[in-house]
């Protein structure tokens, strides 16, 4: 007989895909992926497996009998763990098995899934045998993996991974082609790293900068990170205060060092989806007609069903199928989607991962990784420096102490990253040079202090920790010129108008007095002359400061950063270690808190009071050390361990903006009707506020928000109905809301 490995709707069984043809085609697209990091004989050998369950009758009988069930991942994940060397055969097993439902936890233990199925292998080898279907007899790793032997554990498992991104990359694509018959998304041409330096360069060269030493301090540094592009891949530090042009610098450096190695792209990450759009825009900007290059990766909406962002059967979309594949060459995304991806066991996540490899990977705002998570984030970037060719640049004005052995009487950060290279010239007289603010700790504030502050300075922007913080002290200052309010209670497309107004208003030297949350210091371009900071690390108030006298218009001395503590609001738990460490430094850097000295005792301090195991919270490391032996490892244990925001905001649609366009509007009308609703949920992600699940809850049972095509999506799409709990001045307020359902849930 002759076996298929999909139907086609309507059709004679010889329009059907040959299986053979299928396993053919994917077994050389995983094994093209697969080479660009050593490892084509594990991803081909994935490939060739990875439907071998459809040579069993009951499968076949499912194509004919859509009715019918069939499990078709299983044995091919039997045939590695029975077949082949316990180390390749068990990594198979893993990326076989989960190709469709994901990397599983317990899959090869007594009682695991691989264990229990050794029956289907018989019947399933037989069929292929007889279909002509030859199965290797073994299969090599890549050769001279580099590692520590306690680490062996963590690489087995992020190889896995990565042999799973190339597995699932390829089926989809194979898949999608024959579905589509020509009629699929068309690969687009796009530029080589080659063009989009040269591009680059002949914008920069092109700028019409007013000279002035900052701007001559600007090019210094952008010259001296070039120059460094030749030198051997691995781990670079990029350390610029704020408005050294580290945006730009840490693009040139990364296309000129792809240029120079061969790489493929360069991935930039970003900790705040509020500054991605702000830095594409840049990049687009600078490279002009070959602006297509960039790709934004981010969404308030993430899909949970798997297949839904899938390519197969939807027909074309270019951007969709862009972001689940990272093929451009520039590709700017956040922290959140590159870590978790990372560790993530879903195959849309991990379809990008082999991407990775042979990448410029540039961490903007380094310092931001999540101190519970920091471990293991760092073992995966290591990892990719050290056995992936890709050069990781970690790019901030504070940069964190994460190098083994910074100096001889310095212990290091253990597990770290070893002599991590400089590209900025000389640190130290740069951050003197940038020297802009003066900064004091003025000890316990009340919000009658505050105000009081606020009101004696024409311009000031007040810094703090709390949402509910920001909008009680907004409620008290809002008769005053200037009051503004900004937090993440307001839509990006709201705060990019607010914003906007406020550079207005600083500009013309107009009364500007606002309220926010730490949102506006994440790369956020205002320039106030006083800034307020309530307790934090050392790290957030050096980016609170980048707001004070960014474009030296003004001496230090007039330039103030102080800092204090709340007095109505105690510092949250999380910022406690942080506030205490920034506290002391301050005191013993008085001078200069900010210079490089003081941050790297400040993050040692910080990194000390929490120990090794609170910077490896859920034990990830741990986890996979010990099931280095068996390779049991459990994949979906970790993914969600690994989750960077524990208390998950989710999504409410806002469809209210004072625009002539109405385009949100016109987003939920499609997104009611639409067939296709990828492109609308990541268009409509600029007009959603997050919110804890409990609250969006209340509102939904309140019935003033309702949830949208939810037979479909489940609960992804809600939108509020009650326009009134959403104001210019504060954005969203849910409180109410929140208390009177709690309230009727006791009456009740």
């Amino acid at each position: 007989m002759t076996y298929y490995a999909h139907s086609v709707s309507g059709c004679p069984e010889e329009q059907w895909e040959p299986l053979a043809r299928h396993l053919a085609e994917v077994e050389d697209g995983a094994r093209r992926r697969g080479r660009r990091f050593g490892a084509e004989g594990l991803a081909g050998l994935a490939g060739r497996v990875h439907d071998l369950g459809k040579y069993g009758p009951d499968f076949q009988e499912r194509l004919r009998d859509p009715t019918k069930r069939a499990d078709h991942s299983t044995a091919g994940a039997v045939w590695a763990f029975e077949r082949l060397s316990p180390k390749w055969g068990r990594l198979i097993a893993h990326v076989v098995a989960g190709h469709h439902a994901g990397l599983k936890d317990d899959l090869l233990g007594r009682d695991g899934r691989i264990c229990c199925k050794r029956d289907l292998l018989g019947a399933v080898e037989q069929a292929a045998h007889a279909d002509g279907f030859v199965l290797p007899q073994d299969v090599s790793g890549p050769a001279g993996m580099r590692g520590l032997p306690r680490e062996s554990g963590f690489q087995m498992a992020f190889l896995t991974r990565m042999i799973f991104s190339c597995l699932i990359d390829a089926d989809r694509t194979a898949a999608a082609a024959f579905d589509a018959q020509g009629d699929g998304v068309e690969e687009v041409a796009l530029p080589s790293i080659a063009a989009l330096e040269t591009a680059l360069h002949e914008w920069v060269g092109g700028r019409t900068a007013v000279s002035s030493p900052l701007n001559t301090l600007r090019d210094d540094v952008l010259r001296a990170a070039i120059a460094n592009a030749t030198e051997p891949q691995g781990v670079f530090t990029l350390t610029v205060p704020t408005g050294g042009g580290k945006t730009l610098t840490s693009l040139a450096f990364a296309l000129a060092h792809a240029r120079a190695h061969g790489l493929d792209r360069v991935i930039v990450v970003i900790p705040f989806t509020s500054i991605i759009e702000q830095t594409a825009k840049v990049y687009r900007e600078a490279l002009g007609a070959l602006r297509g290059a960039v790709l934004e990766h981010h969404s308030a909406f993430e899909m949970e069903k798997e297949g839904e962002w899938s390519d197969k059967r939807v027909g074309p979309d270019r951007l969709r199928l862009a972001m689940e594949r990272w093929d451009r060459p520039i590709v700017v995304t956040t922290a959140v989607q590159f870590f978790e991806s990372l560790f993530s066991n879903r195959p849309s996540r991990c379809r990008k991962l082999h991407s990775l490899a042979r990448s410029v990977v540039v961490v903007d705002e380094a310092q931001t990784m999540p101190l519970p998570l920091l471990r293991p984030c760092v073992a995966a970037l290591k990892e990719l420096a050290r056995n992936y060719g890709s050069s990781v640049v970690l790019c901030t004005a504070t940069q964190p102490a994460l190098a083994t052995t910074p100096t001889p009487d310095i212990p290091g950060f253990p597990g770290g990253f070893k002599a991590p290279r400089e590209l900025a010239p000389d640190v130290p007289a740069l951050f003197a040079a940038l020297r802009r603010v003066t900064v004091r700790d003025i000890g316990t504030q009340d919000d009658a202090a505050l105000y009081a502050r606020i009101a004696a300075s024409s311009q000031a922007l007040c810094i703090v920790n709390q949402r509910a913080h920001a909008r009680a002290l907004f409620q008290a200052i809002r008769d005053l010129p200037g009051a503004r309010h900004l937090s993440t209670c307001m839509h990006s497309v709201h705060r990019a108008r607010v914003l906007a107004e406020i550079r207005t208003d600083l500009e013309k030297r107009r009364p500007c007095r606002v309220i926010s949350t730490s949102l506006v210091e994440a790369g956020v371009d205002v320039d106030f002359p006083l800034v307020l900071r309530a307790s934090a690390g050392l790290d957030q108030i050096a980016q609170a400061a980048g707001r004070c006298n960014r474009e030296f218009g003004r001496t230090p001395e007039e330039s103030e950063v102080l800092v204090f503590t709340a007095a109505e609001y105690r510092v949250i738990q999380s910022l406690k270690a942080h506030a205490e460490s920034g506290a002391e430094m301050l005191k013993l850097h008085q001078d200069d808190p900010f210079a490089p000295p003081a941050m790297r005792a400040f993050f040692e301090m910080l990194y000390s009071r929490k120990g090794q195991s609170e910077l490896d919270k859920p034990g990830v490391l741990d986890i996979l050390a010990d099931r280095a032996g068996d390779m049991d490892f459990p994949f979906e244990t970790i993914a969600a361990a690994m989750r960077f925001i524990n208390d998950v905001m989710v999504p409410v649609i806002v469809a209210k903006e004072e625009t002539v366009t109405g385009e949100v509007k016109g987003l939920v009308r499609d997104l009611r009707f639409a067939k296709g609703v990828g492109g609308i949920a990541r268009a409509l992600g600029r007009y959603t506020v997050g919110v804890p699940r409990t609250a969006r809850n209340a509102m939904i049972a309140a019935r003033v928000a309702e949830v949208i095509r939810q037979e479909e999506f489940g609960d992804q799409f809600v939108l509020l109905l009650n326009l009134d709990l959403y104001t210019a001045e504060a954005g969203l307020d849910w409180k109410d809301i929140t208390f009177r359902n709690a309230e009727a849930m006791i009456l009740s």
